[in-house]
C-alpha cells in the first residue's frame, strides 16, 4: 500500500438490513494522510454510512450486507475489531450526549483510555495535553450536564483525540453550535490538521462553515459518489446543480466563485468602485451624540390581546443555575419569530416554557390570557405546539401515518375533520409518499419533516420549533421555512429557535437574542442582524461598508442590481 494513501476504499457497496436498495454503492476514494476532506450530500445521501465504514460500526454494529473493501493504514475495516480500529480512527457524532458514556468531563476522556489498559500516569499525561489542546483545562472537575453545547462538543472530541488516532472522523459535529463555538470548533480542527498532520473528515451540511478549510471534497448523491475534487471545482461543478450544499455567498455569484467572505467582499468592492457607487452604498451616519444613548429594551405591544405574554420571568434549575433573568416580551397573532443567542443564553429553556414544560420560578407566562402555572402541558398543548430537538422523540408509532392519527385522536379529532388535516400537513411538507413507511427508516431529513407534521397537523396556534433544521439539506430547510411562512399567513405564530442565522433570516420577521438569560436585542430582523458583528448572516458580512440591511440572497441580489444600475 502507498504509504501516503492512508484511506483506500475500493468497490464499496452496503445494504442495512432488510432493504433492497443499497445505502452506499460502489464507491471508490483514496484518501492521503494529513489531507481535510468535506463528505456532502442532501439527506439520505449515504454520508454518515460511508464515515462509519472508516471505523467498522458499518457492517459490525448495524448488519446487513457489504461488497468490496475498505482499508485504513493497511488495516482491512471488515476483518479488525471495532475496538481495535478506535486506535486508528476516532469519530465524533453530532450529538455528543448520544456519544457520553460518563458524568463528569475527566472520566469521559480517560474512559477509551482505560479501556486501552493504559498506565495512570500516560492517562494524566494525555489527559493534560488533550485539555490544554482544546482549552478545556478549566473544565476537567466539571460535570458533563452543565457544559454548553460547545463546551460538549469538545469534550467529546477530546475523548476521541486522547486515544491519539490517524484519522479523525466527525458526522455534522457543528450543527448544535452556535456561530461563534461552530467557528471556535472548527478552527481548531484546521489546527489538528494543520500542526499535528490528523486526516480530518468531516460531513458537513453548512458548507459556509467550512468550505475554506477543505483540500478535497467527496459529494455523494443517492449513495454514489458524483464528484471528488477541490472545493472550488465542486462550486464551478454544482453551479446548475441546487441540490449540492453551498455556502451562500458562493451561489450568489455567477461569474466568480467565492468561497470565503472576504473573496466575496473583495467582488462586491470591486463592484462598487467600478461603478462609483461604494460611497454612495455606504450606510449613513448614526448620530453619535451622547445624549442619545440607546433605549433599554421593553415589551413591544404588538397587539392588544397577544397570543403569548411573558413577563419578568426567571428561572433557575434545581442545581441553582439561573437559566433565565427577567425576561419580558409578547408575541402577536401571525408572527414568525426567531430567538437566537450563544449555547447556553437559555433559549430553550425559555421555549420550554411557552407550553408549561417549566413553571416560572418568578414572573408570569400567559398564553391566550391563561397563566401556564394553573395548567397542565396537555391542556396547553392544544394552543401551543413544540417541537423539540430530535425528532426521534416524536416519532412513537410504526408508520408515518398512524403517527400523524396519534396526535390528532390526542387532540379529539377524529374522523373526516382528522382525514382533511392529515392530507393538508403532508401535502404542504410534500411527505405524502412516506405515509406508509416506517418513521424509523427515514433519513434524517425526512423524520424531521414527519415529526414537524405530527405537531403541527392539528394547528396550534403558537407553533414552537426548536432547533428544526438540525443535520438536514438545503432542499429540506427550504420546505420547513416555506411551511412557516404559510402556517403563520393562516394567523397562527411561529417561534424558531435556531443557530442558523440563514435560515432565520429567510423564514421569520422577529429576531430575539438572548445572552446570558436576559434579550439583548429584539425587533425587526434586518436591524437586528444588520446591527451584530457575528450573529449575523453570510450575506450581511459580504456587504457591511458596502450597503445596510443585506441579510438574505434576495436582499444581496437587489443590492448588487442597484450597484450595477
Amino acid at each position: 500500500m502507498d504509504r501516503n494513501k492512508i484511506i483506500k476504499i475500493g468497490n464499496l457497496s452496503y445494504w442495512y438490513p432488510e432493504t433492497q436498495k443499497p445505502a452506499i454503492g460502489d464507491i471508490n476514494l483514496e484518501i492521503e494522510a494529513g489531507h481535510f476532506i468535506l463528505v456532502v450530500g442532501s439527506s439520505g445521501s449515504g454520508k454518515s454510512t460511508l464515515l462509519r465504514t472508516l471505523n467498522g460500526l458499518v457492517p459490525h454494529f448495524y448488519g446487513g450486507k457489504i461488497q468490496g473493501r475498505v482499508l485504513v493504514k493497511g488495516q482491512d475495516t471488515l476483518g479488525s475489531k471495532v475496538r481495535d480500529l478506535a486506535r486508528i480512527v476516532g469519530m465524533v457524532f453530532q450529538d455528543p450526549e448520544n456519544q457520553f458514556v460518563t458524568d463528569s468531563v475527566e472520566s469521559e476522556i480517560s474512559f477509551g483510555l482505560q479501556n486501552l489498559s493504559l498506565e495512570e500516569s500516560l492517562i494524566a499525561k494525555r489527559i493534560a495535553e488533550t485539555t490544554a489542546t482544546l482549552r478545556l483545562s478549566h473544565s476537567r472537575g466539571k460535570e458533563t450536564q452543565y457544559l454548553s453545547g460547545g463546551e460538549k462538543q469538545k469534550v467529546a472530541l477530546a475523548s476521541v483525540l486522547a486515544m491519539q488516532p490517524d484519522v479523525l472522523v466527525l458526522d455534522e459535529p457543528t450543527s448544535q453550535l452556535d456561530p461563534v463555538s461552530a467557528e471556535d470548533f472548527l478552527s481548531t480542527l484546521k489546527s489538528l490538521n494543520e500542526e499535528l498532520g490528523l486526516t480530518v473528515i468531516l460531513s458537513e451540511h453548512r458548507l459556509e462553515r467550512c468550505a475554506h478549510f477543505a483540500d478535497l471534497v467527496a459529494v455523494l448523491d443517492e449513495g454514489k459518489l458524483a464528484f471528488w475534487g477541490s472545493m472550488r471545482e465542486m462550486a464551478c461543478w454544482a453551479r446548475e446543480k441546487p441540490w449540492v450544499p453551498l455556502p451562500p455567498v458562493t451561489r450568489l455569484f455567477n461569474s466568480f466563485i467565492p468561497l470565503t467572505v472576504k473573496e466575496g467582499r473583495e467582488i462586491v468592492g470591486s463592484i462598487a468602485s467600478r461603478q462609483g457607487k461604494r460611497n454612495a452604498l455606504l450606510p449613513e451616519e448614526k448620530n453619535q451624540d451622547s445624549k442619545n444613548k440607546p433605549e433599554p429594551i421593553v415589551s413591544r405591544n404588538r397587539n392588544a390581546n397577544p397570543l403569548l405574554k411573558v413577563s419578568h420571568l426567571s428561572y433557575s434549575y434545581p442545581e441553582g443555575k439561573e437559566a433565565l433573568k427577567g425576561v419580558s416580551f409578547e408575541i402577536a397573532e401571525g408572527e414568525e419569530v426567531a430567538i437566537i443567542g450563544e449555547n447556553g443564553s437559555g433559549k430553550t429553556t425559555l421555549a420550554k416554557h411557552m407550553n408549561g414544560l417549566l413553571k416560572p420560578t418568578r414572573g408570569k407566562v400567559e398564553l391566550c390570557g391563561i397563566d401556564t402555572r394553573e395548567k397542565d402541558v396537555a391542556t396547553l398543548a392544544q394552543t401551543c405546539g413544540m417541537l423539540g430537538q430530535n425528532p426521534n422523540y416524536h416519532l412513537l408509532a410504526d408508520v408515518v401515518e398512524e403517527e400523524l392519527m396519534l396526535t390528532l385522536r390526542a387532540m379529539g379529532i377524529e374522523g373526516k375533520k382528522a382525514e382533511e388535516l392529515l392530507e393538508e400537513v403532508t401535502e404542504t411538507l410534500g411527505i405524502k409518499p412516506l405515509r406508509e413507511r416506517n418513521p424509523q427508516e427515514l433519513s434524517c431529513g425526512e423524520r424531521e419533516l414527519v415529526a414537524l407534521a405530527s405537531v403541527a397537523v392539528y394547528k396550534p396556534t403558537l407553533l414552537v420549533l426548536d432547533e428544526p433544521t438540525r443535520g438536514i439539506d438545503a432542499s429540506i430547510k427550504t420546505l420547513i421555512s416555506n411551511f412557516i411562512r404559510r402556517y403563520s399567513s393562516q394567523g397562527n405564530s411561529v417561534v424558531v429557535i435556531t443557530h442558523e442565522l440563514e435560515f432565520a433570516a429567510q423564514c421569520t420577521s422577529r429576531i430575539i437574542m438572548l445572552s446570558e438569560g436576559r434579550i439583548i436585542a429584539d425587533g425587526d430582523k434586518h436591524s437586528v442582524l444588520s446591527e451584530s458583528l457575528f450573529f449575523t448572516t453570510q450575506f450581511n458580512k459580504v456587504f457591511r461598508g458596502f450597503k445596510e440591511g443585506v441579510i438574505t440572497q434576495k436582499d444581496a441580489i437587489e443590492a448588487l442590481e442597484a450597484m450595477k444600475c
